[in-house]
């Protein structure tokens, strides 16, 4: 597809703070909902075993059954937390990439531009071609617009998502309005 065909073209950075709550929002739609029902049905299998330890306290696999069931409650509550602090650290690193967004009438794509490479990162302006990795990028990501397509508006991003474990945060502050409803369209 040529770059004429697309209705919108755009580099975009986005700031830790829009990352970190278009990543919560992420999870409280999706992550949240499942994990709290594993984690309520190992707690109802927990009181199970906790009756049959009342009834007959000779039952020793009861005690054990108990035990994993409330370790499993724990990790399914503790999990999802910890995924999201690690994915934060990791991305404060990456915070200065630079991405694009490509949208055509049946799909957007989207791209790493560049990604400042901390380490050699420097504020002369004759140097400013060293400041960017010369790593090559990952292909495009193509989200067609079909039946698992989904783009939610907040505040201050937009949520696109293809099914429930693929999604991308996009923050408004660097669209214009003529930009921001050609994204709202695509709902």
């Amino acid at each position: 597809m040529t770059e004429n065909n697309y209705k919108l073209e755009k580099e975009y950075k986005i700031p830790f703070e829009i990352f970190r709550e278009g990543y919560i929002t992420f999870q409280k739609k999706f992550v949240f909902p499942q994990a709290n029902i594993t984690a309520l049905s190992f707690l109802l299998l927990a009181v199970i075993f906790v009756v049959a330890i009342v009834d007959d306290t000779s039952q020793y696999f009861a005690y054990l059954l108990l035990m994993v069931c409330i370790a499993m409650a724990f990790r399914q509550w503790y999990n999802p937390r910890k995924l999201r602090h690690s994915l934060f650290e990791t991305f404060q690193t990456m915070e200065e990439t630079v991405y694009k967004l490509s949208i055509s009438d049946n799909c957007a794509y989207i791209s790493t531009v560049c990604t400042q490479n901390v380490e050699n990162s420097t504020n002369d302006e004759e140097n400013s071609d060293e400041d960017y990795t010369s790593e090559p990028f990952p292909e495009k990501s193509c989200i067609n617009f079909d039946e698992n397509f989904s783009m939610l508006e907040y505040e201050k991003f937009f949520l696109m998502f293809s099914g429930k474990t693929i999604f991308y945060i996009i923050p408004k502050e660097n669209f214009s309005e003529n930009e921001l409803e050609i994204l709202r369209n695509l709902k």
